[in-house]
């Protein structure tokens, strides 16, 4: 081969090299705009589920800058959960149908944890692709904003289901109270006739309250299979929620549990039923309690308008329960709201999977999930009821007069919610 032939070789090899590196940067350039301009967040994970790519729009819908994620583990920053708060790091990973079934896309409704604590709904889709060094997979993800309370779609069929549960449940019950009613009135007539210093008296008066916990059975039973309809009305959330803490504050420092708030107060009226909600936050609140009852500790109790960073047009608010307790299991997340799952040795260990349920009929949900320093975090989300739209006409008659023209019953309703927000 002559000289000349392998200088023209030398030279069109370096025109190609040249070439190559132009186009890598050409096309590093346009990746790097995309993952800038572009208003989803987009994230792409390498096969040991860290991160290598971390959009400008991650940065701000979860609260992480990119060089603190890059390179840690998605799950210390996404903390995926599904529609009933559960994580998904301990089973259902969206990342595992491409991870371990080499499937070419995933999609999964999901609620990511922000680094403040707040709760997105994201609808995550996967797409896998070949590393570009050529060893393993990089999931590439676009995190979208679902909208709140576009997964209750699912819950009509266990809705479906509990209906037929509570028919059932409402037969049995009804079978076993007046057998106990009976009971419980012998009981009460023997009591009454015997002597005060009578021996037995003790053991009867045991035996009634023995019925009475049984009674409480079969209504915790019934609330979980047959909910009652809420009787939904314009309250003050942070009215129920004082007098709930007001509630359980004797009780948490019985043991030894710290309450500490942090509430925005002013929050605007929801569209609630005041005694359900009373009784979802003393749920969580009792359960932060029987996890921390053996060493004590602390709980938070925080609230705000979400999102945070823009109030004003603010469509849910939050209310976090943080404790420092021993946190949820780890594998155990799956079963933080499914029913007659007890950490204690009392109860049938319905209280959670009640509170959810209740949320959930008023267009809300409870997260769960751990908090990075340790203990458990529960956040009840609860939607903020829209504006209605007013005619035009009504805009006009107003401005006319100077007056809003309420009729009467709008004025008692605003009345009445003022009231149930007082009384509860």
């Amino acid at each position: 081969m002559s000289a000349a032939t392998q200088k023209r070789r030398r030279k069109k090899k370096r025109r190609e090299e040249t070439r190559s590196v132009l186009e890598r940067d050409l096309h590093s350039g346009v990746l790097d705009a995309l993952l800038q301009a572009n208003r989803d967040a987009i994230i792409v994970v390498d096969s040991d589920k860290k991160f290598v790519e971390f959009s400008a729009s991650a940065e701000s819908t979860l609260g992480w800058d990119r060089s603190e994620a890059i390179g840690r583990p998605c799950t210390e920053i996404l903390r995926c959960q599904d529609m009933d708060g559960r994580l998904l790091c301990d089973g259902g990973c969206p990342l595992d149908p491409l991870l371990l079934d080499r499937k070419n896309r995933s999609t999964a409704p999901t609620l990511i944890a922000s680094k403040d604590g707040d709760v997105n709904f994201l609808e995550s889709d996967y797409t896998s692709t070949r590393a570009p060094n050529g060893r393993g997979i990089h999931c590439v993800g676009v995190l979208r904003n679902a909208g709140e309370g576009e997964w209750v779609g699912s819950f009509g069929a266990e809705a479906r289901r509990l209906l037929s549960l509570g028919t059932i449940s409402a037969g049995i019950a009804h079978e076993i109270r007046n057998p106990l009613t009976g009971i419980r009135t012998t009981i009460q007539y023997v009591l009454k006739h015997l002597d005060r210093d009578d021996l037995n008296r003790e053991s009867l008066s045991a035996s009634i309250k023995e019925l009475d916990r049984i009674e409480a059975v079969i209504s915790d039973f019934l609330a979980y299979s047959r909910p009652p309809a809420p009787r939904r009305r314009l309250s003050s959330i942070d009215r129920i929620l004082n007098a709930s803490l007001a509630l359980a504050r004797e009780t948490l420092e019985g043991a030894g549990v710290s309450l500490v708030t942090d509430l925005q107060g002013e929050l605007p009226l929801l569209n609630v039923d005041g005694n359900m909600m009373r009784e979802v936050f003393l749920n969580i609140v009792m359960n932060a309690r029987n996890a921390m009852r053996k060493k004590g500790g602390t709980l938070r109790v925080s609230s705000w308008l979400s999102p945070r960073a823009n109030p004003a047009e603010a469509t849910s608010v939050r209310i976090a329960f943080s404790d420092n307790g021993p946190g949820i299991p780890e594998g155990h997340s799956a079963d933080i709201f499914e029913p007659f799952i007890s950490s204690t040795s009392k109860g049938l260990g319905l209280g959670l999977s009640i509170s959810q349920r209740i949320c959930r009929a008023h267009g809300g949900l409870i997260s769960a999930t751990n908090n990075a320093e340790g203990g458990a975090r529960f956040t009840v989300i609860l939607p903020i009821p829209q504006a209605p739209q007013r005619p035009r006409g009504s805009e006009d008659a107003r401005a006319s007069d100077g007056t809003d023209r309420k009729d009467g019953k709008g004025k008692k309703e605003t009345a009445e919610a003022a009231k149930q927000g007082s009384a509860t």
